[in-house]
């Protein structure tokens, strides 16, 4: 053993004679009634070293840790050797008690309340010294030394203020924050310029319109003029219904915040703008809803430079042709409208280079901007309107992805609105009333022309992948 050992082995027993003479001074000074003096109870009882004549106090701490399997018995030698030493002594007096065959296999005798054991079973210098080791395990307890046996037995169990039998019952609710909206589609025909007249009470709006212009001719003397004609017709808005209907259990109007019923009439709202909108540009057209400029016969229709037969190119030059339809057809064009990626995909387009279809050249449109500006939303010069309203179901052939691109004179196209969305609610009627409901319906009354349909161009059919 090197003398750096033996050093260290003084020392500790330096310190550990040193603890035991404070322990002593002090049960000199405070002497319990009825209990036997310090020198009686320490006398020839206290044990030097960690193995079952050690010097450390009885740890109940220990003990449970036993009894959970968090530690060994290696680890708590005091604690078994009382246990044993208490079970040979009432298994003596109790005629075969076991705490072992009892209390399962890890049964413990603990030594508590050792005042009260009789002195004809327990014999008192064994009584002295279970309750000198007790009050030294009490004293001298390592408090680091618990929670590491704690963990062992039942694991981390730091409180949480997510979990309610941790510390989160302690915690109030969460603060209701704004509602989060729903992304909607972006609404296309006002975006684009399309006005909004108000219908008349009677629901109906006629405007007059010229159709056909007179001739002039040249005449020589004496001839007669040639009669020409001056042709008119009408445009038509007539109220047409949009509804919407939503059931709402009273418990959410009895209990939710004033939020909830706002967020109902919000998103019909939002719903019946949309659907007026979508009919705008896509409505078949009759008695109950209006027509859109894909179902007027009388826009402009062009096909895309190079057509496929499972659905067509989108081809640069081709934005040049609808711009050029629309002003042969005397109208002034405002816009585009397409859908976001119709958009970006213009935007790749780029010319040829050294072969016919190698797109290595520049790009069509001009995309020269400073370096921390977007890229405008024109083509040719012209504002371009995305939304997802713009469908792409079209089919062609074997595709049924299709989109379409719509341009013309924007402000040609009239939106007819009766008054306000008209919003009405009712807890009445065998259904509402027997489940405890309220209906809330939402109505819109409007209509879709437009004054000169050749004043809009469409070139459907197109595949964006191509």
């Amino acid at each position: 053993m090197s003398d750096a050992i033996v050093k260290e082995l003084v020392e500790q027993n330096k310190v550990m004679a040193a603890e035991l003479a404070s322990v002593k001074g002090l049960l000199a000074k405070m002497p319990a009634p009825g209990h036997p003096s310090p020198q009686s109870v320490f006398g020839g009882n206290i044990r030097i070293g960690e193995n079952p004549l050690t010097s450390r106090g009885f740890s109940f701490m220990k003990m449970l840790g036993v009894l959970t399997g968090g530690i060994p018995d290696s680890e708590a030698k005091v604690e078994r050797d009382i246990a044993q030493r208490l079970q040979n002594v009432y298994s003596k007096s109790d005629g075969g008690y076991s705490p072992r065959s009892k209390l399962g296999v890890n049964g413990f005798l603990a030594p508590l309340s050792t005042s009260l054991m009789q002195d004809s079973v327990v014999d008192p210098a064994f009584r002295h010294e279970m309750k000198a080791l007790t009050a030294a395990g009490v004293s001298g307890a390592d408090l680091d030394e618990m929670s590491w046996i704690n963990r062992k037995r039942y694991g981390s169990k730091a409180l949480s203020w997510l979990t309610d039998e941790r510390g989160g019952a302690l915690v109030a609710p969460p603060e209701m924050g704004e509602l989060i909206e729903l992304r909607r589609n972006k609404e296309a025909l006002i975006n684009a310029g399309a006005r909004v007249v108000p219908l008349p009470p009677q629901g109906r709006m006629k405007y007059p319109r010229q159709t056909a212009a007179s001739t002039a001719y040249w005449v020589g003397e004496n001839s007669p003029i040639g009669e020409s004609d001056i042709k008119t017709g009408e445009v038509n808005l007539q109220a047409k219904k949009l509804a919407v209907l939503i059931k709402m259990p009273n418990e959410l109007v009895r209990f939710a915040s004033p939020a909830a019923e706002a967020l109902v009439r919000d998103d019909m709202t939002k719903s019946l703008a949309l659907g007026l909108d979508l009919a705008g540009l896509e409505g078949v057209g009759n008695d109950n809803r209006p027509e859109g400029l894909l179902n007027k016969s009388g826009i402009t229709r062009i096909s895309s430079s190079q057509p496929n037969a499972n659905g067509d190119r989108l081809v640069g030059q081709d934005f040049y042709r609808m711009i050029a339809a629309v002003e042969e057809a005397n109208a002034e064009f405002e816009g585009f409208v397409m859908r976001p990626k119709t958009l970006y995909k213009a935007f790749q387009l780029r010319a040829d280079a050294v072969g016919q279809g190698d797109n290595a050249g520049p790009f069509l449109f001009n995309l020269i901007r400073e370096g921390n500006d977007k890229a405008f939303a024109t083509i040719g010069g012209y504002p371009v309107t995305k939304s997802t309203q713009v469908s792409q179901n079209q089919s062609k052939g074997n595709a049924n992805n299709l989109t379409y691109i719509l341009g013309g004179m924007w402000s040609d196209m009239l939106i007819g609105m009766f008054g306000a969305i008209e919003f009405a609610a009712t807890g009445l009627g065998d259904t509402p009333f027997v489940n405890d409901q309220t209906w809330v319906r939402g109505i819109l009354s409007a209509d879709v022309a437009v004054r000169h349909e050749a004043a809009f161009v469409l070139m459907s059919s197109l595949d964006l992948s191509l």
